[in-house]
């Protein structure tokens, strides 16, 4: 008699990722848990020689790793009158790490993954935010990844001696090769906590839209995501366009001589051998001396002929993008404003990311994000830059403490008080964001039964859906304003 082998597909205590074995957390509400493994390295360190190149292998560990304390994040300053984010310090080069929350039970699930890049341009924010952590979005059947990279000089300089020394002759674009390998992570690991290597939705808001714009435009990221979600940015048109590598490498010869390290004999390496915070401190001070106060601030993305072989908008405009089913949300506020962030080519930049990919096959959703809660709005406040993001995450109650931060925003918007005035009609309006980026990251389609028929769309229609109570299906998305 043969006997029969039992398999358990369990998500196990601990998982086995491609480096060693991690442990996590259980958190969310009784019947809803969602199992939350905090700071899972990615790649290597990179400190030292490895600063300011591409990412490097993880070392491989023995025993479980403890996964339950988020790690450090990438070095950064706060802006201005900037309150503190979340998680501000402490700060460490050593940041290229990933949180993952997933619903999943067993190993075969293999439930649809969003991988969340944060916004705050190329110079702020975490993978730690406290708001892209609540369980409620994984609670509509999604695993989460939420990713650390490197950000501002440390993560975007270019200079001509670092590209002599790169096996492709560029440099800069760290930040953006941490996605990559991040996304490789994704591809080689996500099995393993119940996530779908071959669906995979790249999300993110302001900078994070730009960053998700950028990876549909390089072919390096050809075959690494299914779906994509750009809100409130993007890096096709005006907001952040990357710039030539040549003047990427000229700003980096000045930041050399701001450093003073212009004149030694090995610059690199005087370099190299600075701490973190007298780059970051070097950065500011550039910035304020040349005033480009722009979400990049000194460093774009660079058209470097590898991750980029054009500009992101000329990538679209020819048809060469990564074509993915693609949801752009601009938020109304940000279009008309007042506000601190107000960019109304935002929609002109949508209509050519849609059109691109409408014209390779694939289908586009357009949305205006024009929900306020009860008390602002009564205080005459607008839609302004980061509102909606509550609403993506589950936040309708103010569990992240999230809302702060947006007051910052809303009060040059019209807000007058911190309190937004939350009620039961931001939790509807979230849980029906939730089921739609949920339902599009399942299926490519953000439709979901009872409630408005979204349609993709189309240049003769023009239409997009109105996200406010009621959501409405309007027409005129490229006439906006």
């Amino acid at each position: 008699m043969r006997r029969r082998i039992s398999i358990n597909h369990s998500i196990s205590k601990p998982v086995k990722t491609e480096a060693g074995h991690v442990s996590g957390a259980v958190i969310g509400e009784p019947g809803q848990e969602v199992r939350i493994y905090r700071g899972i390295p990615y790649a290597a360190p990179p400190l030292g020689e490895l600063r300011w190149r591409p990412p490097q292998p993880v070392a491989h560990w023995s025993g479980t790793r403890q996964c339950t304390d988020f790690s450090k994040i990438a070095p950064q300053a706060a802006l201005g009158d900037l309150p503190p984010f979340p998680q501000i310090l402490p700060s460490s080069e050593d940041c290229l790490y990933l949180n993952i929350l997933t619903p999943a039970k067993k190993t075969t699930d293999k439930l649809p993954v969003m991988v969340w890049l944060h916004g705050g341009g190329y110079q702020l924010g975490s993978a730690s935010d406290p708001l892209t952590n609540v369980p409620r979005l994984p609670g509509y059947g999604v695993v989460i990844v939420n990713v650390n990279m490197r950000l501002n000089s440390i993560g975007l300089l270019a200079h001509p001696l670092l590209s002599k020394e790169s096996p492709q002759g560029v440099s800069g674009n760290y930040m953006l090769l941490d996605m990559l390998a991040s996304l490789h992570w994704v591809q080689r690991n996500i099995a393993a906590f119940g996530g779908d290597p071959k669906n995979v939705t790249i999300f993110g808001e302001s900078g994070g839209g730009a960053k998700v714009a950028n990876l549909m435009a390089s072919p390096l990221a050809k075959g690494l995501f299914h779906r994509a979600v750009c809100e409130s940015g993007t890096s096709v048109g005006l907001f952040m366009p990357g710039k030539p590598l040549k003047e990427l490498e000229a700003m980096g010869e000045k930041f050399f001589a701001k450093l003073g390290v212009d004149k030694e004999k090995d610059p690199l390496a005087a370099a190299r051998s600075l701490p973190w915070e007298e780059i970051i401190e070097a950065d500011n001070t550039m910035m304020r001396e040349l005033a480009m106060f722009g979400p990049g601030g000194l460093w774009e993305a660079a058209v470097d002929g590898w991750f980029l072989p054009d500009t992101p908008t000329n990538i679209f405009k020819t048809g060469k993008q990564n074509t993915a089913p693609l949801i752009v949300c601009a938020n109304l506020g940000e279009l008309t404003g007042p506000g601190v962030l107000v960019f109304p080519s935002l929609i002109s930049d949508y209509v050519d990311m849609l059109s691109a990919v409408s014209k390779a096959g694939a289908r586009g959703y357009a949305c205006i994000f024009d929900h306020v809660p009860s008390k602002w709005k009564q205080e005459g406040c607008v839609s302004t830059h980061a509102m909606e993001l509550g609403y993506v995450f589950g936040d309708w109650d103010n569990t992240s403490g999230n809302w702060l931060i947006v007051y910052f925003l809303a009060g040059p918007s019209g807000a007058k008080s911190p309190d937004p005035g939350l009620t039961h009609i931001d939790r509807k309006v979230s849980e029906a964001m939730m089921a739609m980026w949920a339902q599009f990251a399942k299926t490519g389609d953000p439709n979901v039964e009872g409630l408005v028929e979204w349609p993709a769309w189309e240049a003769a229609k023009d239409q997009y859906l109105c996200i406010a109570e009621p959501f409405q299906v309007r027409s005129g998305f490229s006439k906006v304003l």
